[in-house]
């Protein structure tokens, strides 16, 4: 597929893939819905395809949405070619975005690193393990995230600090360390290469 800033948008996707109709026009004639276009990225087509039948069968929208489409009549192949030109919206939305993806049906945006401290948490994986999946966490956190982060980390601490009183476990403490930290030094550097 290639780096994604290659793609303006969702539709450049699908449309590498292929999965849009061939038109055949001449003179009078225009057929503007022939089978799928022969010369495209067939590997990529292919995962497109694969993952609009494995929605189909096992996520419940998509399914509904199949369920429309036959109702109305539409060919199953178109309906499993919409699939993916839905997908890629999303998927270029989640990878492509320089921000964790924000949606109205987001309630409450979750913190990164507190998602991932409670998985090494639940998993008691290593300490040395735990610390370098949050140092590199952090460093690939967009600019723009990591002050949303600092400050989700941050309450998350002061409510543990609430509720409990005396030692506390370092791997509950790390996250807002590391935010708090991995924002000041990333400030600084803006700040140093300003002057």
């Amino acid at each position: 597929m290639g780096p994604i800033s290659d793609y303006a948008n969702a539709n450049a996707i699908t449309g590498r893939a292929g999965l849009f109709p061939s038109r055949y026009q001449s003179d009078q004639t225009d057929h503007d819905s022939g089978p799928l276009i022969r010369h495209a990225n067939r590997r990529l087509r292919c995962a497109l395809i694969r993952v609009a039948d494995n929605l189909a069968c096992h996520c419940h929208y998509y399914r509904g949405q199949e369920e429309v489409d036959r109702a109305r009549g539409v060919d199953k192949r178109a309906s499993r070619v919409k699939i993916p030109k839905r997908f890629s919206r999303l998927a270029l939305a989640c990878v492509g975005g320089d921000q964790p993806m924000r949606h109205p049906c987001f309630q409450q945006p979750d913190s990164i690193l507190e998602k991932l401290r409670r998985f090494h948490h639940e998993h008691q994986t290593p300490m040395d393990a735990l610390l370098n999946d949050l140092e590199a966490a952090v460093e690939q956190l967009p600019y723009k995230t990591c002050r949303r982060e600092a400050e989700i980390v941050a309450d998350v601490l002061e409510q543990q600090t609430r509720r409990r009183r005396g030692p506390e476990p370092i791997g509950d403490l790390l996250p807002a360390v590391l935010a708090r930290l991995n924002v000041r030094t990333k400030e600084a550097n803006r700040n140093r290469d300003r002057s």
